[in-house]
């Protein structure tokens, strides 16, 4: 590399390294669940789901570390896969990232002592979340490099901090669950087939005005939608929203290159699902019936409540604007403005020959094709889980891949009004902010704003609402959901009221599935060590027959008079109270 390409790549990779780094500090700092690391500064509690899949990534990181390749002859899949330990709710890449952290952290880390569960399967869930942590500040650091390779330095810099300060974005990067994972892997397809499926506006604009020819056609070799098709696979292998790629990436490309997208496309989608079966050894053993299985497994789980406007509603029937509500009100107001801007905005400057150039003009129109489809995989999976019939809960988990496809649009939207001021001070105009230090320091000073809401949530960054509905606490008188996932449920609230009396007994609301309260427990040095003894509430039992009560406010399944007390230790934020701990004065 010469001297000169090397100044280049640190110039211009430098700052998305640096924030993706500063994320992952971040993160890992504050990731202590229960007690397993103390010395770190608390993080969101144990979650209703993290046990499944801590419990699945080690499970089958132990089988491939201890079989190797021969995990690949058909007596050891029938072992592996075909157990009645094995739990094919989800594809295995999400989880077995997991399980390798899992076993690196609880190496290079020992927690504090851990009993094995009924499987005989030693899984601490802080270890696992490093995993999570390190898949965040991976897609970080992607996101901020591709916007700096498409639209400069201001644009990465701003997209991989923008994605760091979306605070629902940043709690479930503490979480060891899949929806980290597979916004790595997701956004990697996109961005990957943004990048390398040229589509030149220039070919765009020529084919508008001839009628015969195909929009903006680039030709490609076998081996680019091959690639991209293997991160197809791979994203399939994350999690089931990936499916939601194929129609986002073809749309987009028969809307320009016609009948010449078809040939890609199959091998995109080919490769993608030949990645997906070679890589999932559980479809190996009846491939028709685990496929059938597999996709039709969203059809036939249990029904989930969700809250939303005051009213408790089932998962099929929640409103179709849900979800984009939801979008709309769970990222900073200031970062929303700036992905408008990216997508739908450009600075032009009109020049004749003779004539000096006239004052920029910011315009609006249709985006243009990179563009286009950053948008179309922001908007998709919300338009498909506003269908009616489609289930959705739990606030933004179900579409959070949506979110960073937005923080490239919006490395572009700090990229355009940078460009807009910038000409403006060259035209004579605004001559205070001229310099480039002093654009900084305004790009700077617009940043620490938006990052209000992850530092004063923290670690319930889950109960995030930004302005438009007044923060949490408006959002809760809108009826909003308060808390959805048990992360509300902290150290600081175990080390309390919970732990109190040793030996004593406590009752759990809401207990959502079997195995939540011996998952707590397991997962909970704090409760385990002073013999605490949890139980699923049961408000006709004898009051004194248990010595309190810990619930968390998620109020599709937690009555209203549980909401509004207010005695005993509680977490709050902005005057919410998320979960509380309370003795016996309850009743």
């Amino acid at each position: 590399m010469t001297d000169s390409a090397s100044h280049a790549w640190r110039r211009d990779f430098l700052g998305p390294c640096a924030v993706a780094l500063a994320a992952l500090l971040a993160v890992v700092l504050t990731l202590d669940a229960a007690g397993d690391y103390p010395k770190l500064f608390e993080g969101p509690g144990v979650t209703l789901d993290e046990s499944f899949n801590v419990q699945m990534g080690v499970y089958q990181w132990k089988a491939l570390r201890d079989y190797n390749l021969a995990l690949l002859h058909p007596d050891s899949v029938r072992e592996v896969f075909g157990s009645s330990n094995y739990n094919p709710d989800h594809p295995p890449l999400g989880r077995v990232w997991l399980g390798f952290w899992h076993d690196l952290v609880e190496w290079l880390f020992p927690p504090s002592d851990h009993p094995v569960d009924p499987n005989g399967i030693r899984f601490v869930t802080d270890c696992a979340r490093v995993g999570s942590a390190m898949a965040f500040a991976l897609t970080v650091l992607l996101i901020g490099v591709t916007a700096t390779k498409w639209y400069g330095r201001t644009a990465g810099i701003v997209a991989a901090v923008s994605l760091v300060l979306m605070p629902r974005v940043f709690a479930h990067a503490h979480l060891a669950s899949l929806e980290t994972f597979l916004n790595l892997t997701y956004s990697a397809t996109v961005l990957a087939v943004a990048h390398w499926w040229r589509v030149d506006q220039n070919q765009v604009d020529e084919s508008l005005r001839d009628s015969n020819s195909s929009h903006g056609v680039t030709r490609l070799l076998w081996w680019t939608p091959a690639l991209t098709g293997v991160l197809f696979g791979l994203a399939l292998l994350s999690k089931m929203q990936a499916i939601l790629i194929p129609p986002v990436v073809g749309v987009w490309v028969l809307w320009h290159w016609r009948v010449r997208a078809i040939k890609p496309l199959m091998i995109f989608g080919l490769v993608g699902l030949f990645v997906f079966f070679v890589g999932w050894p559980w479809l190996w053993l009846d491939p028709v019936q685990h496929f059938r299985e597999y996709f039709a497994r969203t059809t036939s789980r249990a029904v989930l409540n969700c809250y939303y406007l005051g009213q408790v509603w089932a998962d099929k029937d929640v409103p179709w604007h849900y979800p984009f509500v939801m979008f709309a009100v769970t990222v900073p107001i200031g970062l929303h403005l700036l992905g408008v801007l990216g997508a739908a905005a450009n600075v032009t400057r009109s020049v004749s020959e003779g004539v000096p150039a006239t004052a920029p003009r910011l315009r609006f129109g249709l985006p243009e094709p990179r563009e286009q489809l950053m948008l179309a995989a922001t908007l998709f999976p919300l338009v498909l889980f506003a269908l009616p019939g489609v289930a959705v809960y739990d606030g933004e988990r179900l579409f959070l891949i949506s979110y960073p496809m937005w923080a490239v649009l919006i490395g572009r939207g700090a990229e355009v009004a940078l460009s807009h001021l910038r000409q403006t001070t060259e035209s004579g105009q605004w001559r205070l902010v001229a310099s480039r230090r002093a654009r900084g320091a305004a790009i700077t000073l617009f940043l620490l704003a938006q990052s209000v809401g992850v530092i004063v949530m923290h670690p319930c960054q889950l109960s995030y609402y930004n302005l438009l509905v007044g923060g949490l606490y408006g959002a809760d008188r809108l009826g909003f959901e308060r808390t959805y996932w048990g992360d509300s449920v902290t150290r600081s609230l175990l080390t309390s009221e919970v732990s109190r009396k040793e030996g004593g007994s406590v009752e759990v609301m809401p207990v959502l599935h079997q195995f939540q309260l011996d998952e707590l427990l397991r997962q909970s040095p704090i409760l385990r060590n002073r013999r605490i003894q949890l139980l699923p509430a049961n408000r006709q039992t004898n009051p004194a027959a248990t010595d309190g009560w810990l619930y968390f406010s998620r109020k599709a399944d937690v009555p209203p008079d549980v909401w509004n007390m207010r005695n005993g230790i509680g977490v709050t934020r902005q005057g919410v109270r998320l979960a509380a701990a309370v003795g016996q004065q309850l009743r």
